[in-house]
């Protein structure tokens, strides 16, 4: 097969990919996107010669280096230098699973296992892409149904990773069942029913789901306003006092409160400037400063409006005496850490605080700070503290006031809505509802806040939870637990939106289980390794017998 075939092949899979991929993309054309790459593989296979790792990696790398830049370009809007970082590392990242499974395949192993190592790779892959220092899971495969997600209703079973097998055993069979019909094979027939099977059936499982959940009847809602207060994180965000950010933002509730509203949830950053999280969990603070005073404006609201509990996003500070994180930073006589923070407030007097845990590489944080410490002061600064930020130690809910009772509300603060376990365990610390409140602004008017806010619908169904989302300039709503949308706000408008939302108890058999599909592919990676380390030996083996 000729060179510039191979790349067109290449090419064909990041347009393919490209198309498939949210807000405006056809999300099934990702049935497809991978089979282009498979065939490159044969065409390198029958070429022939030695580097076969390198030979995958640079035919593969062009599909993926297009699918990250045609997605995700508008990480332009709000760090040049990281946005292209993400789109070379994490195309690089793609290349070399497919080039470490073109390598295997040139062993001639079973067929079987074809397939096989190529899914475990690739969910290992993603599976790492969420849990290490440069995490990126963006383009994780399971995200591109977050339009149409009552396809894909039995992500309350298996989380998203039952997306990208769904996608990955779907592509496979029909590049199997391609390949069955140029050669006329008997098995084509098979591989048909196969393939139609493979991707019928779990449509018909989802539509009965989804028929189901959208029947199902709550016994407690709580009437929920959210704020989509439409700040400029550019011109306005860091100009205006924390004060005058609290009275935008009860300008904009006081459109919607009544006496029956019981959760008002701000977005993330509602009240830009930091505060001591010591001073304002103690209520120690001057109520006339410029800095301390938008509390006490929330205090009056909360007199006023005694059901009601605020939720809102606050950038907050620790001092130590010592170093007491990793993140703490010696200020000369004492230590300080800044976090990415959600607060609840209501008429108990106690205020619950929860610290980002999910931080953006480059943006929120150094990754790999003993490699890299030394270049702390260089993460990327979007108006606030420079340097890597605190988290917390886990993922808990809020304990909100409610009818004479209680009830739990998950707050996880903007990136963390595209991490489906983490998001999860909100839900297993007992959160019956949750929030997302996040600052989409800093990538303007682009695909970007759109595609972030259908992976929160991922999130709804794969933990059965209805979800308020602010979002600063929008796309601000509530969604059902089956994935609806209801009230979606438009972009740079200042608005407040009010429903009923439904209570939850139940937990889904994800939530429970988590990402077990990803562990089980980690699991066979790690097997299919060793077996590629035997086909080697026992391949130079035999080349050898044969040369003596």
């Amino acid at each position: 097969m000729k060179k510039y075939i191979l790349l067109l092949l290449s090419l064909l899979s990041g347009i393919l990919l490209w198309l498939s991929w949210p807000a405006a993309g056809l999300p099934f054309l990702i049935f497809f996107a991978f089979i282009p790459l498979f065939f490159l593989s044969d065409g390198l296979l029958q070429r022939g010669g030695k580097l076969a790792f390198w030979q995958g990696f640079i035919y593969s790398y062009p599909a993926f280096l297009l699918w990250n830049v045609a997605t995700t370009w508008w990480i332009w809007n709000s760090t040049p230098p990281g946005s292209i970082a993400a789109f070379v590392l994490n195309a690089a990242f793609m290349a070399i699973v497919f080039a470490c499974w073109h390598a295997f395949r040139k062993q001639n192993p079973p067929t079987i296992t074809v397939p096989i190592v190529f899914i475990a790779f690739w969910m290992s892959w993603e599976y790492l892409h969420l849990n290490w220092d440069l995490t990126w899971p963006w383009l994780n495969l399971g995200n591109v149904f977050g339009s149409c997600t009552q396809y894909v209703q039995w992500y309350e079973w298996t989380g998203a990773f039952g997306g990208t097998l769904w996608i990955l055993t779907a592509n496979f069979l029909l590049y199997y069942l391609i390949k069955a019909l140029r050669e006329k094979s008997a098995k084509r027939w098979a591989l048909l029913a196969a393939t139609a099977g493979w991707i019928v059936i779990p449509l018909i499982i989802s539509a009965v789901m989804y028929n189901h959940e959208s029947k199902k009847t709550y016994k407690e809602t709580i009437e929920t306003v959210v704020v989509q207060q439409n700040t400029d994180p550019w011109e306005e965000q860091y100009e205006m006092s924390n004060a005058q950010h609290a009275i935008r933002l009860l300008q904009v509730a006081f459109t919607q409160l009544t006496d029956q509203t019981q959760l008002l949830v701000c977005p993330e950053s509602a009240i830009a400037h930091s505060v001591c999280t010591d001073n304002l969990l103690q209520h120690n603070f001057d109520p006339f400063s410029q800095t301390y005073g938008g509390f006490t404006l929330l205090d009056s609201l909360i007199y006023h409006y005694p059901n009601i509990n605020v939720i809102a996003g606050l950038s907050t500070y620790t001092y130590y005496d010592h170093k007491a994180t990793p993140t703490a930073r010696d200020k000369g006589g004492y230590f300080l850490d800044m976090f990415n923070s959600s607060a609840c407030f209501n008429r108990s007097g106690k205020i619950e605080l929860y610290h980002k845990s999910k931080l953006v590489p480059g943006v929120e944080k150094m990754p790999f700070p003993k490699i890299f410490g030394f270049l702390e002061n260089l993460v990327i600064d979007l108006g606030g503290p420079s340097g890597s930020l605190g988290i917390d130690t886990a993922q808990h809910a809020f304990t909100t006031t409610i009818d004479g009772g209680k009830a739990k509300v998950g707050a996880p603060i903007c990136y963390e809505s595209i991490f489906g376990e983490e998001f999860a365990r909100f839900v297993c610390d007992g959160a019956q509802v949750m929030t997302v409140i996040t600052n989409d602004s800093w990538w303007k008017n682009t695909p970007g806040h759109k595609q972030h806010f259908l992976m929160a619908k991922l999130r709804a169904v794969e933990t059965r939870r209805a979800i308020a989302r602010a979002a600063n300039t929008g796309t601000s709503a509530f969604i059902m637990p089956n994935g609806d949308v209801h009230q979606a706000t438009q972009y740079q408008t200042r608005t407040a939106i009010k429903e009923n939302i439904p209570l939850n108890d139940q937990l889904t058999f994800y939530v429970r289980h988590g990402d077990y599909l990803a562990r089980i592919a980690v699991g066979l990676a790690a097997a299919a390794l060793l077996f590629f380390i035997i086909l080697i030996i026992k391949n130079k083996t035999a080349i050898s017998r044969r040369t003596r």
